[in-house]
């Protein structure tokens, strides 16, 4: 393993569509962290809006947190004694990893119970000489080791680096209560829902995917969706009910990020169906609900948002064991040194994820 630096390198965004790197110091590691040299970084639509100037964020910010590396120093010692309890024995120096960037307080209700991803406590936050961040588009990262994910086989780092968004996808389909032979839409076909899709079938579901890109409804049908709906060609509802023999489908995932067409696929589902509103929506507004479906057919709407703790984990092993087929997902990967052409190509609609080599 290469000796670890004084200094590294960070994309640092301080403006609209700017980002520059800066040099700043390596973190310091307390007692049970790691040292992880992050070798690559996803750009998600989090990351997007920070560098358009969308996010409420503040600047000078440091993004990135989808994200894989290498552990290059663990607290403490090599080992642990009763002398040394808070060195973490899981890991050592050259292990593969992933992690959660995104912290929670680890002692709210919320947590003790499971749900990291609903932390009402006040979160530790990071930063790097002064400048705050989630620090993914940073080269080194310090964090405790249950944030930390062992990686197993041969999966490449950038296929990792994609437990974090498919953590979300599994919280989100694990809300979803889908059953075998279940009927499901999903509507939006870009990263989230592809991931969406893959999922589903495996949980034994018939995948039916809205898209109005041809591109991303080759992909999905590609990939196994069973069956591919352009709403631009008739009416979305229409064919839906057609191809459920009129009844709805049991779980609708809305993956889109307009309100209008979150309200619309409610309409997809049939009695007792679930609807999903995964993700965030940009700009948001309120919609109508008939209160009265949801009383007599005792639909059930609820969110997704973001991966819980267990959900990290079983995103890095179904990645580990190549149960997903997620290098197909990957646009371009660009150098730490092109990271302005980085973002720029992941503003892109043809992209999926664009990943950054740090």
């Amino acid at each position: 393993m290469a000796s670890i630096p004084d200094r590294m390198m960070a994309a640092v965004i301080d403006g609209k569509k700017r980002v520059e790197l800066r040099e700043l110091s390596i973190p310091e590691l307390k007692a049970g962290e790691l040292l992880i040299r992050i070798e690559y970084c996803l750009l998600c639509t989090w990351e997007q809006r920070i560098y358009t100037g969308e996010s409420s964020t503040g600047l000078p910010f440091i993004a990135g947190h989808e994200a894989s590396g290498v552990v290059v120093k663990v607290s403490g010692a090599s080992k642990a004694s009763e002398a040394n309890p808070g060195v973490p024995v899981n890991f050592k120096v050259g292990d593969r990893v992933v992690f959660k960037t995104l912290d929670h307080c680890g002692h709210c209700s919320y947590c003790y119970q499971g749900y990291t991803n609903q932390c009402t406590g006040a979160a530790k936050k990071r930063s790097y000489d002064g400048i705050p961040g989630s620090g993914g588009l940073a080269q080194y990262i310090a964090l405790e080791a249950g944030r930390v994910f062992p990686l197993s086989g041969d999966i490449s780092l950038e296929e990792a680096a994609f437990t974090e968004p498919l953590a979300c996808c599994i919280h989100s389909v694990k809300r979803s209560g889908i059953e075998f032979g279940d009927n499901v839409v999903i509507v939006g076909c870009g990263i989230m829902g592809q991931l969406h899709s893959l999922l589903c079938r495996l949980k034994g579901a018939r995948v039916i995917v809205v898209e109005p890109r041809q591109d991303r409804r080759e992909l999905a049908a590609r990939l196994g969706a069973h069956l591919v709906i352009d709403p631009g060609r008739g009416e979305m509802i229409d064919q839906v009910f057609k191809l459920t023999g009129g009844e709805g489908v049991d779980v609708v995932f809305n993956t889109a990020a307009n309100p209008d067409i979150a309200k619309r696929s409610m309409a997809l589902l049939k009695k007792m169906g679930r609807m999903i509103f995964y993700g965030s929506f940009h700009p948001n507004k309120n919609i109508e609900i008939d209160p009265n479906q949801v009383h007599y057919s005792e639909i059930v709407i609820t969110g997704s948002s973001g991966p819980a703790t267990g959900d990290f984990y079983q995103a890095s092993r179904m990645l580990s064991y190549k149960l997903l087929p997620v290098k197909d997902f990957i646009y371009k990967i660009f150098d730490l040194s092109e990271i302005n052409e980085a973002f720029e190509a992941a503003l892109s609609p043809q992209s999926y994820r664009v990943a950054v080599r740090l």
